[in-house]
């Protein structure tokens, strides 16, 4: 038996092993994503177009909540059917990570949904925090996601930002607080949280998405990075994601000095350092800091962005600059073993598939009196 389908092997075990037997085209697949529409139509896997964009592999597919209005059982035989290719019609077998938003619950029939960020942090109650997300790492776990993209550990002092109510608002302890006990419990279930977005994006000038921040290196760390520090040391968080923002003139995405030095290096970070949604090709068609699309993903992990989503575009195509020199192979093996790791870590190679017996998910009396209790919690009377 291969080392890295030996679960009695430590997890560096498995990823080197792995590792060594990869091709260059199968390392990149692992740091794309793609988009459920691409590959579902009308509620049926196309297995054609599957054999296309994958036949080396894929690191996610991002936003499945996309196709959660459906019942369970669809939900699950459709995830059922995709990573059925993923495990036997690909040469090394690797999983797929199904990957969502929910931020607030599972956005699908039946799936609970709970009051914003914003309510929570209202209520100064992180074990509620805690309860919230337990039961939203059960619901997405369920159908099939291994991994959501929250929460939202956003210092937000400018309530003209139009994502505030995403964030648990300005006070640094309480985010901290709120954010370690929903991370441990959404990973509590076998599910990867990804905590966003690193760092300073609702500091942004006029209070508009994807402005300028104007903030110094020693605000930057004792104020925003605050939040995610502690996540990382206190959670054990599984992702972080960078935002869009730019800061001294350069988008997050694309600047060393907060993706290598200070998450990696200052604040310790082991994980998986991925990129926000189209924040790539934003990089190129919005801030012009590339030539080409491509290019801007070479900056990117250059830059310690170690995958692209929710379509990689720009990462299937780093081959080329491996192959002229302008980008070393070691650095696609350090972002490969981290997607790997938590592939490893999540138990995906010995349980893929998703129960469809399981009869967790749908919303319950006991869930909908959290609900309320969350929304009693939230409401703050002020007095002259």
């Amino acid at each position: 038996m291969e080392a890295y389908k030996d679960s009695s092997k430590s997890i560096n075990v498995r990823v080197n092993d792995l590792l060594k037997r990869m091709t260059l085209e199968e390392k990149l697949a692992q740091l794309c994503g793609n988009l459920p529409f691409n590959i579902i139509r009308g509620n049926k896997v196309n297995i054609q177009k599957l054999k296309e964009i994958a036949k080396d592999g894929l690191g996610r597919i991002t936003q499945f909540s996309l196709v959660g209005l459906i019942n369970k059982t669809d939900i699950v035989h459709l995830s059922n059917e995709i990573q059925k290719f993923f495990i036997e019609e690909t040469r090394l077998g690797i999983p797929v990570v199904f990957q969502s938003e929910s931020l607030v619950g599972y956005p699908g029939k039946g799936g609970t949904i709970f009051p914003s960020m914003m309510n929570l942090a209202a209520t100064w109650n992180e074990t509620l925090a805690n309860k919230m997300a337990l039961i939203i790492g059960q619901e997405v776990k369920s159908v099939g996601i291994s991994s959501v993209m929250s929460p939202v550990l956003d210092v937000s002092r400018d309530p003209r930002w139009g994502r505030t109510y995403e964030t648990f608002g300005e006070d640094p302890y309480l985010i901290t607080q709120m954010g370690i006990n929903y991370i441990r419990g959404i990973q509590s279930n076998n599910v990867s949280a990804i905590a966003k977005h690193f760092l300073g994006y609702a500091e942004t000038q006029g209070g508009l998405n994807l402005a300028a921040e104007r903030l110094n290196s020693r605000e930057l760390y004792e104020v925003f990075a605050t939040p995610f520090e502690a996540a990382i040391n206190e959670a054990d968080v599984d992702g972080i994601m960078g935002s869009y923002s730019e800061i001294n003139g350069l988008p997050v995405g694309a600047n060393p000095k907060i993706g290598r030095k200070l998450l990696r290096d200052i604040l310790g970070f082991k994980g998986m350092f991925t990129s926000d949604g189209a924040a790539i090709w934003k990089m190129y068609n919005y801030y012009k800091i590339a030539a080409s699309y491509d290019e801007a993903g070479l900056i990117a992990l250059k830059a310690g962005i170690d995958t692209e989503i929710p379509v990689g575009s720009a990462f299937k195509n780093l081959k080329k600059y491996v192959k002229n020199g302008r980008l070393s192979e070691k650095l696609v093996d350090e972002s490969v073993k981290r997607v790997l790791w938590l592939k490893f870590k999540r138990g995906l190679f010995e349980h893929p598939y998703v129960s469809e017996s399981n009869k967790v998910y749908l919303t319950d009396f006991e869930k909908q009196n959290l609900n309320k209790k969350i929304s009693d919690e939230s409401i703050v009377l002020f007095k002259e």
